[in-house]
């Protein structure tokens, strides 16, 4: 895929729900609008279908609802964000059986072949963020034309979620990278291991909104009223089978005259959280808030299970505190050791770096300068890298 440097391109992103953008945007999301502010075009595919939903839970249900009624429309523009179009096709959740998954191929291939007639896309690379779909990825080239590229974004280690079905995510990540005529990574770890299946796998790290979580340090933003009083130390995201609920409990025990402050949603029982006398369940607040709530945090925590799915995690959060000018303490995870975080690689070392930044407290001066250590990790420039990958190794 050959194409003159400043050429705008369209390409086709199979990811999540694109209304995550607005409250928790992923990668995907950011990779999305950085293209976009870039002149590119995205249609922009919600990929449903990774793990068979439960009767029992309300927000599975109203999710499939949600999508049944926005299943027959076609690509629509997504608010806020010039040069994106959302598509929602049908895709029955049983990922476990090979029939369904490639049933679900067929029907969103055909669904993105409409959806590109009617946007006039010529050509586009493909970026699939969803192993599922391995199926379009074989079909693409033949499909969509010769000349356009298919590219598998890995960036989590599907067979390792306890949600979904190890064996078969195992076998769709596999397919997807032997599909691709370009792996991606987000994290050494994912790479070592897509290498197992493919000759053309890069590396690509993270990136960060620069620009929005430095402005409270540089403009010296107010306190948020609803945060407490005190020191704080805070994490940001959300609270799943990853957070080592055990080690908050113990940090907040252990520093008793801070204040934990969890700012997200829970897909988990957290009720033994809830019932510390220093932890506070803050819940979401808008994307666009954070940087003014992170920027008051004491110092910012990574308190991730280490296991083989946060192994080959890269921390978003990570970055965004740092931009920010937060110190962090993290749990051993490879890629946080690389980017400035201070890592316990048992409990009593990580609260005790934890008590350590509480009493220390880095001035102005040592923030910004954890802030100037991530300012060239702007999703600006990553998403500029991949697309230079792309043009680079397809063909």
């Amino acid at each position: 895929m050959e194409r003159p440097k400043g050429e705008s391109m369209d390409l086709v992103m199979i990811a999540n729900s694109w209304s995550a953008a607005v409250s928790n945007p992923t990668s995907k999301h950011h990779i999305a609008q950085a293209l976009a502010a870039a002149g590119h075009r995205v249609l922009w595919v919600e990929g449903a279908g990774m793990r068979r939903p439960s009767i029992a839970s309300g927000r599975d249900w109203r999710r499939s609802i949600a999508r049944l009624s926005r299943a027959t429309a076609g690509p629509v523009k997504a608010q806020g964000s010039d040069g994106i179009w959302v598509l929602s096709p049908l895709a029955v959740p049983l990922p476990s059986i090979r029939a369904v998954r490639a049933l679900n191929s067929r029907m969103m291939l055909a669904r993105i072949m409409s959806a590109m007639k009617r946007l006039g896309f010529s050509g586009p690379a493909l970026i699939n963020y969803v192993p599922t779909f391995h199926g379009v990825m074989e079909r693409w080239r033949r499909t969509a034309g010769p000349a356009a590229a298919a590219v598998y974004h890995c960036v989590d280690r599907w067979d390792a979620f306890d949600r979904y079905h190890s064996a078969a995510m195992a076998e769709c990540d596999r397919r997807c990278c032997v599909a691709a005529d370009l792996v991606v990574a987000s994290s050494r770890e994912l790479e070592e291991r897509c290498r197992r299946f493919s000759g053309a796998v890069r590396y690509l790290p993270h990136g960060v909104r620069h620009d929005l979580f430095s402005a409270p340090l540089r403009d010296g933003s107010q306190r948020p009223s609803d945060m407490p009083g005190g020191r704080v130390i805070g994490f940001m995201g959300l609270i799943s089978e990853w957070v080592d609920q055990e080690l908050l409990l113990r940090m907040a025990a252990e520093c008793r005259d801070a204040t934990v402050m969890l700012i997200g949603e829970a897909d988990v029982d957290v009720s033994r959280l809830g019932g510390a006398r220093n932890i506070m369940l803050a819940g979401p607040r808008p994307y666009a808030r954070l940087p003014a709530y992170v920027a008051n945090f004491s110092v910012g925590v990574i308190p991730f299970v280490v296991n083989d799915l946060t192994r080959a995690v890269n921390p978003i959060k990570l970055l965004e505190m740092l931009a920010a000018g937060c110190p962090v303490v993290s749990t051993a995870l490879p890629e946080a050791e690389k980017r400035g975080a201070l890592i316990g690689r048992n409990p009593e070392e990580f609260i005790a770096h934890v008590k350590w930044l509480l009493d220390t407290q880095p001035g102005r001066r040592e923030r910004l300068a954890l802030s100037r250590s991530v300012e060239d990790c702007t999703w600006d420039r990553r998403a500029a890298e991949l697309l230079q990958m792309i043009v680079g190794d397809s063909g």
